[in-house]
């Protein structure tokens, strides 16, 4: 019984060392395996650790070796490629609703994927830099209840954290929005956008008589005290509601309801149109200026949207209707004076 055990924990022993030490570019020897199983306290000889090898490839892990005098042993298949791994350490990098010892755990647990020289190459090579972060992890909790909401149907109360001055502090005051009033959301889903997590939903309790599916956005760092409100039904999902088209049209999460506007474009702003719309939304010739297109898009009109289309500095422009325009050239003016 002794001898099975032993010999457990020896195969589990090398298995761990070719998943955390090696990949294609950096083999084991048979002897290097000898001796990192010798100081881990599984002293073994050749055949017998030939014999581990093949019982590993006997419970199809795909253990390889490599040719040459010397050959070497190593593990390159895994769940995630290096590239994915990258992917998902830079999408925790620039998740601002984190703190930074939160992402460090994460990171860490992902670089633990893939084979330590890897792991190594990778803290060196990938470096971020100014990274907004949250300076708590309650969003775990808080995303954690809302998806339990969300599954069991019913609404949540929460309360909203904002930000005011205070001339005796050097940074903003935290404080609960409206003295601390408790909020009723009907959750429709979890958005991550621009390095946040937001929950949009609906407030029928709280909203306007004629807005009552209104769609509304919280970041989920700055929900606090949230709490399923288990005595009342979810409401059901507005007619037409789909996430990406309302994500797409409130551009960040800000805005009213969406409305038809008309833009006019250079050409070679094309790509950078179809970064925000659909690819297939119409656009056509503009009549005055074979160089400029246009194109009708549904779009929550706000700050927000006029800052999108600003950053061109006129390679965009609205030409209607009046009333958006109109509140575009005051956005814009605002901005200017500003600058007086």
């Amino acid at each position: 019984m002794a001898n099975r055990e032993n010999g457990r924990g020896r195969l589990l022993c090398l298995l761990e060392i070719l998943q955390k030490e090696t990949d294609a570019a950096h083999g084991l020897s048979t002897q290097d395996l000898i001796n990192k199983l010798d100081e881990a306290g599984f002293p073994v000889n050749r055949k017998t650790l030939y014999d581990d090898i093949h019982a590993l490839e006997d419970s199809s892990i795909p253990v390889e070796k490599s040719g040459g005098k010397v050959p070497k042993y190593y593990i390159e298949d895994r769940d995630f490629e290096v590239e994915e791994i990258v992917i998902l350490i830079d999408a925790i990098e620039s998740a601002g609703f984190m703190t930074e010892k939160k992402k460090a755990s994460l990171i860490k647990k992902l670089k633990g994927l893939t084979s330590s020289p890897i792991a190594s190459e990778l803290s060196e090579q990938i470096q971020y830099i100014g990274r907004h972060h949250s300076s708590n992890n309650d969003f775990i909790y808080t995303v954690n209840t809302i998806r339990r909401a969300i599954s069991e149907k019913h609404p949540v109360t929460f309360k909203y954290i904002e930000y005011t001055f205070d001339p005796n502090e050097k940074i903003g005051k935290e404080s609960f929005r409206h003295d601390g009033m408790l909020y009723i959301l009907h959750p429709l889903a979890l958005v991550w956008e621009n390095g946040f997590y937001y929950c949009l939903g609906i407030r029928p309790e709280q909203s306007k008589s004629d807005k009552t599916e209104e769609i509304y956005h919280f970041r989920i760092d700055r929900m606090k005290e949230v709490k399923a409100k288990t005595d009342t039904k979810l409401a059901k999902t507005p007619k037409g509601f789909s996430v990406a088209k309302h994500a797409q049209t409130t551009f960040g999460m800000y805005g009213d309801d969406p409305q038809q506007v008309t833009l006019r474009f250079r050409k070679n702003l094309l790509t950078q149109f179809y970064d925000r719309f659909e690819r297939e939304l119409p656009i056509f010739s503009d009549p005055k200026d074979k160089d400029y297109l246009q194109a009708n898009v549904s779009v929550s009109v706000s700050p927000t949207f006029f800052s999108w289309v600003s950053q061109y500095e006129g390679g965009f422009s609205i030409i209607g209707p009046k009333s958006v325009k109109e509140k575009y050239e005051a956005h814009v003016r605002k901005a200017i004076d500003a600058q007086l």
